[in-house]
């Protein structure tokens, strides 16, 4: 490891406010679009007369194409160099955005979200290479803002949806939307910096270290998809109330990962070790995902689902932050491979849950996040070895 950080290239200065601002902007699209698909599929199964498991496939292929992001996004800057690459990625997704509204065919749909997820990794690991350099507290105030503005992004898709339903113009007004912040996020490309290129050029083995933090956003991201997909069936079986009154009650994993990423947002709080706020976000988490399924009440499994996203919340813009101060000078490839990190949770995790759920039944499937938090937990212990090894000054 030290002979990996010995090889690094000295510390760049910090994002400039446009740069920031920017990538605040490709937060609001991804966040939108990654959260957008999953929201429109019911209507993509109607308008297609497809069944549920079928349906289900347009998130699949989306995880799939997080994960062509997180392989290929650093060579694709060094082919095509940061600007045009990030531009590709918003043509990726205005292309997306008009397969996924027109729905002609199940094919097109599902290349749409193959696109989406292609192009939202691409803005990922861009914005995530923007907002944490130079490191510190700085870096992880930027980060978990980011989280903020995506949070407030997720919340709009189903309200642009049901204005489009309601008006009698339909689901597709959401893609609207999507294409008017696209329009901003294109225009704001022109802030990108050429500079990280050569980064890549002389990138050598990423450390254990960041490896060993890569893992630990991949169980943070684990949890946080598998409570998005299951807490509304948990709260219907275990409190046995209808399942829109339980997507209600699961609508408060969002308020907590939302209390959790404002709190974060403040330099007073995010100037604490990041570890050490991962590990206390992971303990309430665990708490909270117990909570949830060791009670058969409407009040207490509420606050279990809201203290899940509280401690969840504090996962992913910390891990990133943690993760790439451990390979100064490599930033650029390690934030694309922890676009990977998102895809191989995504893509496997809830998958996974809904296999145990079909073997036994969701009570004991839901046993899985809780064990999740736990491994984090124990994972968390190298983590911190690591950044100690490294030296890495906050």
């Amino acid at each position: 490891m030290t002979t990996e950080a010995s090889s690094a290239s000295p510390t760049e200065a910090a994002a400039s406010v446009p740069e920031v601002r920017g990538a605040y902007v490709d937060q609001s699209v991804v966040a939108y679009l990654l959260y957008g698909v999953g929201a429109v599929t019911a209507f993509l199964a109607v308008a297609l007369s497809l069944s549920d498991a079928v349906a289900a496939l347009h998130s699949s292929v989306l995880a799939v194409g997080l994960l062509g992001a997180g392989l290929l996004g650093d060579r694709l800057d060094r082919l095509l160099g940061p600007r045009r690459s990030h531009r590709l990625a918003y043509v990726l997704l205005v292309a997306a955005s008009v397969c996924l509204a027109t729905a002609p065919a199940f094919v097109v749909t599902l290349a749409g979200a193959g696109m989406v997820g292609l192009g939202t990794g691409l803005l990922l690991a861009h914005l995530n290479r923007t907002l944490t350099r130079g490191g510190g507290t700085l870096a992880r105030v930027r980060m978990s803002r980011s989280a903020l503005v995506a949070m407030i992004a997720t919340l709009s898709v189903p309200l642009a949806i049901g204005l489009g339903e309601n008006s009698g113009l339909g689901w597709q007004v959401a893609f609207v939307v999507a294409v008017a912040l696209i329009a901003v996020g294109f225009l704001g490309s022109r802030y990108r910096t050429e500079a990280s290129v050569q980064a890549i050029a002389v990138a050598r083995r990423l450390s254990r270290g960041y490896w060993l933090a890569w893992w630990l956003v991949v169980l943070g991201v684990s949890v946080e998809f598998s409570l998005v997909f299951w807490s509304s069936t948990l709260v219907e079986r275990q409190v046995g109330i209808s399942l829109a009154d339980a997507t209600l009650v699961a609508a408060g994993f969002y308020a907590g990962m939302a209390t959790s990423r404002v709190v974060l947002s403040f330099h007073v709080v995010s100037d604490r070790d990041p570890v050490t706020l991962m590990r206390l976000g992971l303990a309430i988490a665990l708490a909270g995902t117990l909570l949830a399924w060791a009670t058969g009440s409407l009040g207490p499994a509420a606050v279990g689902i809201y203290l899940g996203g509280v401690g969840t919340g504090f996962q992913y813009p910390l891990g990133v932050a943690v993760a790439l101060a451990l390979v100064p000078g490599l930033q650029d490839r390690g934030s694309a491979r922890l676009i990977l990190a998102s895809g191989v949770a995504i893509l496997v995790a809830p998958f996974v849950l809904g296999l145990a759920a079909d073997a036994a039944d969701v009570a004991t499937a839901w046993l899985l996040i809780p064990a999740l938090c736990a491994a984090a937990l124990l994972l968390s212990v190298p983590v911190r070895r690591a950044r100690s090894a490294a030296a890495v000054v906050d």
